[in-house]
């Protein structure tokens, strides 16, 4: 695999358990950051409808497939019966010193870590009380499937130099301010990089 160099851009993976809040915490961020053009958000390509929850761009698995096969995503998993994909041109926005925001997985972290050496990866956390009660709430999934959601949750724990940890176990918007926080802190350097590059 040829690895990017990206003088100045920065990819941050948003990553945590099922329940976590990490579509929340994404679109609380990307609100507070509306006039930031330099951070960019994914869209993320999923095997599944679209429904309540995360705005994705739906695909069927044998175009997913023959996509992934024909190199259209920078990084792809599987993950609860379906597959997802981050699209390749992030890349592009890397490139032109951009924060790119992705909501990631813990499965693929090293696939990540080596394409994109530079990557900073957010662990969202939250109590297993809390997981459970927010998984039943979302009505997505029968009792016996949660439980095995949030077993498989247990088996990849997050840790690095390149990790940062934020609790969502309380109020949406204290989590929330500080991946903002996070996120204007690299759109900064960036900023200040792109005169030296």
């Amino acid at each position: 695999m040829i690895t990017p160099v990206f003088p100045c851009g920065r990819l941050l993976l948003i990553v945590g358990p099922s329940g976590a809040g990490k579509d929340r915490l994404i679109d609380h961020a990307k609100r507070a950051l509306s006039g930031k053009d330099r951070v960019r958000f994914v869209q993320r390509v999923i095997t599944r409808p679209l429904s309540a929850g995360e705005v994705h761009a739906p695909m069927e698995v044998t175009d997913f497939k023959n996509s992934a096969g024909n190199g259209a995503f920078a990084l792809h998993w599987a993950a609860h019966g379906l597959h997802y994909g981050i699209p390749t041109h992030i890349d592009d926005w890397l490139r032109a010193g951009d924060v790119v925001v992705a909501n990631g997985s813990r499965a693929m972290l090293a696939s990540a870590r080596q394409r994109y050496p530079q990557v900073r990866i957010v662990n969202v956390t939250a109590p297993m009380d809390i997981l459970a009660e927010r998984l039943v709430a979302r009505g997505r999934e029968s009792l016996e499937d949660v439980r095995e959601r949030l077993n498989r949750g247990e088996q990849h724990p997050v840790e690095g130099a390149d990790v940062i940890h934020i609790d969502n176990s309380g109020q949406l918007s204290v989590a929330g301010d500080l991946l903002a926080n996070l996120l204007a802190e690299e759109h900064h350097r960036c900023g200040k990089l792109k005169w030296f590059v």
